[in-house]
């Protein structure tokens, strides 16, 4: 995990926003649920919530959660002081083998959103209170990373272990259940599930392109030998929730907004937050 620590002139009482991104089916979920039960937090906000939306005011922690939204939350960085952006980082190849309770038989994401937030990822890596959870540590050494979390956030205090989370969350509130199915012990049993479904890596570096350069310099393989275990198999080249091209209407929508998010963001949380203290 990369550790960035908190700047000296943001006192350790003052209001902080804990806003946890990365891919779609890196983590998000799971991280934000041990963020929750694990830390001593008064603003949790256990739905989806967008970074620009308003988030619970007059509280000294608030810790919210939405995928996708790598880019947006760095540059934000940038103008809010009292933002922290905690980035989780998962194997691209687990990610887009991914099902999504909601649509159960469909995979959800693909390789296209995937390099999207790994992209802005790399941009942001060691800016200030940007934050890089590996979900493989996460969930082989979670009270490892907790720790880790409270040495880059010392405004953290810890309630639970990550590693015993289960023990405080009985059950997954409607918000959470759609991604987690259910509420169980950390453990590494979905590392390398992609190798379950050979043909949909296949059929994703058809659409997108080779991926084996990403994996490399992320850590993941140490060569192309892995790509050994897709050669008997036919690629599926089954579409994707998250389209697997975007239009020049849909880029154009996605791209003109930024400033509009960034004024929301601003008056609605920072400003605010700012405010209270």
């Amino acid at each position: 995990m990369t550790i960035n620590r908190t700047p000296d002139e943001v006192p350790l009482d003052a209001a902080r926003r804990i806003h946890i991104t990365g891919a779609p089916r890196s983590g998000t979920t799971l991280l934000h649920v041990l963020f929750l039960a694990c830390f001593e937090i008064d603003g949790g906000v256990k739905e989806e919530l967008r970074l620009r939306r308003p988030a619970p005011r007059d509280r000294k922690i608030v810790c919210t959660k939405c995928p996708d939204e790598v880019a947006f939350t760095a540059a934000m960085l940038n103008l809010d002081p009292r933002l922290h952006a905690v980035y989780v980082a998962r194997d691209p190849r687990d990610v887009i083998t991914s099902e999504h309770g909601r649509w159960p038989g469909r995979y959800f994401t693909n390789l296209r959103v995937w390099r999207r937030s790994a992209r802005a990822a790399e941009k942001a890596r060691g800016k200030e209170r940007f934050h890089i959870v590996d979900y493989h540590r996460l969930v082989t050494e979670p009270d490892a990373v907790q720790a880790g979390l409270m040495a880059a956030m010392p405004f953290l205090t810890l309630t639970h272990p990550f590693s015993r989370y289960h023990e405080v969350v009985s059950d997954p509130s409607a918000e959470w259940a759609p991604a987690m199915r259910s509420i169980r012990p950390v453990t590494p049993e979905s590392l390398g599930a992609w190798r379950l479904k050979p043909e949909r890596i296949k059929g994703q570096i058809a659409r997108h392109g080779d991926m084996t350069g990403e994996l490399i310099a992320l850590g993941y393989e140490c060569d192309r030998h892995w790509l050994t275990a897709l050669r008997p198999v036919e690629a599926d080249l089954t579409p994707s929730i998250h389209p697997e091209r975007l239009g020049l209407r849909r880029t154009i929508s996605e791209r003109l907004p930024r400033v509009r998010d960034a004024v929301l963001y601003l008056t609605r949380n920072a400003l605010p937050m700012a405010a209270a203290r």
